[in-house]
């Protein structure tokens, strides 16, 4: 499908640009969280679980996601937090894509199909941002 650009009879294929935020998503995710693997086996962080059961039994059930502190970490050069970095990209990836889609069907003026990913967008959202702490929380 082919959209009129906003001048110059410029046409954009959206898919391609979607298909592009799917695919740097996955690029700079994967990349991030071999930075940090890797450097998490070169200098584990003081303090650091032995073994992945110590890490497991001494994360489990707190909230994944601290703002203050994944930006600290960062500024440190914590690899753990590089890791985290990385899969909150890639679960961002396809919110980024619904949002995407969004654009595209409004640029194709399709109101239907905006409407019905406006919803999805919504309802991936609040599971993320209402239903995912609720939880955490409950545990």
């Amino acid at each position: 499908m082919k959209a009129e650009g906003g001048g110059g009879g410029r046409k954009t294929d959206m898919n391609a640009v979607i298909s592009d935020v799917l695919k740097y998503g996955v690029v700079v995710s994967t990349t991030l969280v071999v930075v940090g693997v890797a450097v998490l086996f070169l200098r584990a962080p003081q303090g650091f679980p032995a073994t992945v059961q110590q890490l497991v039994s001494s994360d489990y059930g707190r909230p994944a996601l601290d703002l203050s502190a994944l930006f600290g970490g960062l500024s440190t050069g914590n690899p753990l937090f590089v890791i985290q970095l990385g899969l909150i990209v890639l679960l961002a990836t396809p919110v980024a894509r619904v949002a995407a889609s969004i654009v595209m069907f409004a640029a194709e003026k399709d109101r239907l199909y905006v409407a019905i990913t406006v919803f999805v967008l919504l309802v991936l959202l609040v599971g993320l941002f209402v239903v995912g702490p609720i939880e955490a929380g409950a545990g």
